[in-house]
């Protein structure tokens, strides 16, 4: 199972608070950084996994839903462009690393809060070698809810001992996979390596390497 942002790859650039809204208040709606980030933040971890928003602008007008603000279709238009301008990208070595786990026999799963339409584009390269992405919406939570790899079994029909997860998160995808009885190996991704990872590995395709000599 595979971690999405850090793991397999990551956005073109980083789209800021100030960014977002600093486009908003030049067409003159008062909306600032930190509550901006937190409304996105709840519509991220809350709305999406009961809603599913399928596009970027679905998801910002429930942004703006909830900062209470009435934005013009332009303005969501032009705001979603901004986020399509930076997109999701896989790393060099991430489809070769699918490849060899799919060449194992094994089957695979993307676990992650990030919903799909700001990466669904990014992982059209490795789509045919994953079996499963399970983001929030799929699994009705975000990914620190420990509920999130109960779906992912039920979906793959394998149990919680046969997974190993793959992520730099030393809490999401370290501490609560083994807190399951899972498997993990890090990518701490120039932070310290977590105590309770079976592995530890520079990326994703080395991660890979150390499953190969488990099976």
């Amino acid at each position: 199972m595979f971690d999405l942002f850090k793991t397999l790859g990551e956005f073109e650039r980083t789209i800021t608070d100030e960014d977002a809204t600093s486009l908003l208040r030049g067409r003159g709606y008062e909306v600032y950084p930190q509550a901006w980030r937190h409304a996105f933040s709840f519509v991220v971890f809350i709305d999406y996994p009961k809603k599913g928003f399928g596009s970027h602008e679905a998801l910002f007008k429930q942004v703006f839903r909830r900062l209470e603000v009435d934005v013009d279709a332009g303005t969501v238009n032009d705001l979603a462009d901004m986020f399509r301008s930076s997109p999701f990208r896989l790393y060099p070595r991430s489809l070769e690393a699918v490849r060899r786990v799919r060449g194992m026999g094994l089957k695979t799963a993307i676990a992650t809060s990030t919903p799909k339409p700001f990466f669904r584009t990014g992982v059209e390269p490795i789509a045919e070698y994953i079996d499963f992405v399970c983001t929030g919406y799929e699994a009705g939570y975000e990914k620190s809810n420990p509920r999130i790899y109960r779906v992912i079994t039920d979906r793959l029909q394998v149990e919680l001992s046969e997974i190993v997860v793959i992520g730099d998160d030393p809490v999401l995808d370290i501490h609560n996979a083994k807190q399951l009885g899972m498997r993990a190996i890090h990518i701490p991704r120039g932070a310290e390596p977590s105590e309770l990872a079976d592995g530890v590995a520079g990326d994703v395709l080395e991660a890979v390497k150390i499953v190969e000599e488990w099976v």
